[in-house]
């Protein structure tokens, strides 16, 4: 998996995932899909490492709504008041969004 910085206001980041990384292996064979916890802790990563938050965060009303293959992805964090609202798009399809508190 690879991360890099777009922007940081709001947070916008381009992430890849690898068809060959490990967190494939059975999640699922033949059909690879990137792991529901993964997303949410690039997002739990991004908003204490990027964003500088410290203390306890929690994780709310997060969604997936289609499966997210290996391949290019944005992931946008947008701090609104001590509540981030993540999103992991693709062009104009969101595959997950939630909320994360701290």
């Amino acid at each position: 998996m690879d991360l890099s910085l777009v922007s940081r206001d709001p947070l916008q980041m381009s992430v890849s995932f690898d068809p060959a990384d490990s967190c494939f292996n059975g999640h699922f064979p033949g059909n690879p899909v990137v792991p529901g916890s993964l997303i949410t802790g690039l997002c739990l990563q991004a908003i204490s490492g990027l964003l500088g938050h410290k203390g306890p965060l929690h994780i709310r009303r997060f969604s997936f709504s289609r499966f997210a293959s290996p391949g290019e992805y944005a992931l946008g964090i947008e701090d609104v008041g001590g509540t981030y609202l993540c999103t992991l798009s693709r062009e104009d399809t969101i595959f997950a969004q939630g909320r994360i508190t701290a």
